[in-house]
């Protein structure tokens, strides 16, 4: 149930947001931002940064703005021999996740890339007596949608223990206390499999996340200052339940996340974070619109960047978000005269029946 529906959803969104992309006011923002992504491209095909897993990273956001990331080559390298080339090294399975993703941007297939199976490693590590795939409630989220995303059942017991793991204030994360980060994802990958935005547990998630957003538009990590990476986790998250970043409820006396995260862009395209690499490919899907599970599948419209020669950080218009691929079946923005509000309404109309059948109910005391 959950491979069918996930897979006609990831289809139907396809074809309803590659009109609207082109026309998202942040686009060159982004295009800016592979830019700069581009400049990180090491001798092996990879992205600079820590580990194999920012390469993935790097990999959703060039796919995100509508370029394919096979073009991005250095010494002869591409990101695909990248990929090629470290596959045996998987192990974990939220990297393992994170290498479906990669490998579906790039037009791979994520259970066969020279004889490694991403989704055998994901399903390897699966605990049926806890219904646990990782200890940490992070790479249980990335677990889930790697399986979502290749098409894979995912157990109900996966989706109970990411819901028994949420804390009374709404939030996940580590140690007890609950992040911005770990709650955006966690969210996602409920949604992802198949929990209505209706229910209970979402709508406690996007209470957290919003008593958590700080007055400038941002978000911080348990909360701290503001911070672009998580900033932009949770703008995916909105996206993906059909939240409007841009709307009252997340704005804020120094602004809206959008206006934040544009904020603070360099001038060689990159965003202000301990790493600039690392913050740049986490910024450029939520700034296209894009959510963790939806921006592999983005539609390729173009071949190299070529964002507006006056295109500046600040000052952009109210956007029209694209809808996400995540199976929210009900409860999708619809602000009067949005474009994503529409397309949200008729992706959410398929999947209506499907999700709800789908979606587990944690025990709730």
């Amino acid at each position: 149930m959950f491979a069918r529906i996930g897979a006609l959803f990831l289809v139907l969104a396809a074809a309803l947001t590659a009109a609207v992309a082109a026309a998202l006011p942040e686009r060159d923002a982004a295009l800016r931002g592979v830019e700069f992504i581009r400049t990180t491209q090491q001798s092996d095909g990879g992205f600079g940064g820590f580990g194999p897993g920012q390469t993935m990273d790097a990999i959703y956001a060039i796919r995100s703005v509508g370029i394919d990331p096979n073009t991005f080559v250095k010494d002869g390298k591409t990101p695909a021999d990248f990929l090629r080339a470290n596959a045996a090294n998987v192990t974990r399975p939220g990297l393992a996740a994170k290498f479906v993703l990669g490998a579906i941007a790039l037009g791979l297939n994520p259970r066969n890339v020279d004889g490694t199976d991403f989704t055998a490693i994901i399903r390897g590590a699966y605990d049926a007596g806890t219904g646990r795939y990782a200890s940490d409630d992070f790479n249980q989220a990335l677990s889930i949608i790697g399986l979502v995303a290749a098409g894979d059942p995912v157990p109900t017991a996966a989706v109970t223990a990411l819901r028994t793991a949420q804390l009374s204030d709404g939030g996940w994360g580590f140690g007890g206390s609950s992040d911005s980060d770990s709650t955006a994802i966690a969210l996602q990958a409920l949604l992802a499999a198949g929990v209505p935005t209706s229910d209970p547990d979402v709508q406690e998630a996007l209470a957290y996340l919003r008593a958590a957003q700080a007055d400038d538009g941002g978000w911080g990590f348990d909360p701290a200052a503001s911070n672009v990476n998580s900033t932009a986790f949770v703008v995916q998250a909105l996206i993906a339940a059909g939240e409007n970043p841009e709307s009252a409820a997340y704005t804020k006396p120094g602004g809206n996340p959008i206006q934040f995260l544009l904020s603070q862009q360099q001038p060689d395209g990159s965003f202000v974070g301990y790493d600039p690499a690392f913050a740049t490919n986490q910024v450029v899907p939520a700034l296209m619109g894009r959510t963790f599970l939806n921006a592999p599948f983005t539609p390729l419209s173009q071949a190299t960047p070529t964002p507006s020669p006056t295109a500046t950080a600040t000052a952009q218009p109210t956007r029209t978000p694209t809808p996400a691929v995540a199976k929210t079946g009900t409860g999708m923005a619809s602000s009067s005269g949005s474009t994503w509000g529409a397309a949200a309404a008729l992706a959410g109309a398929v999947l209506l029946a499907g999700a709800a059948a789908a979606a587990v109910r944690r025990p709730r005391s």
